[in-house]
């Protein structure tokens, strides 16, 4: 969940100003309420750095609903995997994410043409 937390904050940080006065309007977001209760969630903790806003941000943004998620399944493995890894950071938090997520099924292969 952390990570899901710092990815959203940071992704909504990295954008520009004209981009984020673009998106401001939350009626066009998948999930409206979670969107505002993201910006308020930001405005609450704007002052805070490091741990500190991250648990700040922990504590006000509400769940990620999976029902409104395309995949609700891969969605709540995803859920799950960062459950088990909020404890880690940096390097560390990679790597559990990476081995605990769930793995995007491949196409299988058509077997090859045979040569004569």
């Amino acid at each position: 969940m952390k990570a899901l937390l710092i990815f959203a904050t940071s992704a909504l940080l990295a954008l520009p100003a004209s981009a984020a006065a673009a998106s401001a309007d939350c009626t066009t977001a998948r999930d409206p309420g979670r969107c505002e209760a993201q910006r308020a969630a930001l405005k609450a903790c704007a002052e805070m750095r490091g741990p500190e806003k991250r648990a700040c941000l922990d504590a006000a943004l509400p769940p990620v609903d999976c029902n409104k998620a395309s995949n609700p399944e891969r969605c709540e493995k995803v859920q799950n995997a960062r459950e088990v890894c909020k404890t880690k950071t940096g390097k560390d938090l990679k790597k559990c994410l990476r081995d605990e997520k769930p793995k995007k099924a491949r196409p299988k292969r058509k077997p090859a043409a045979e040569k004569n």
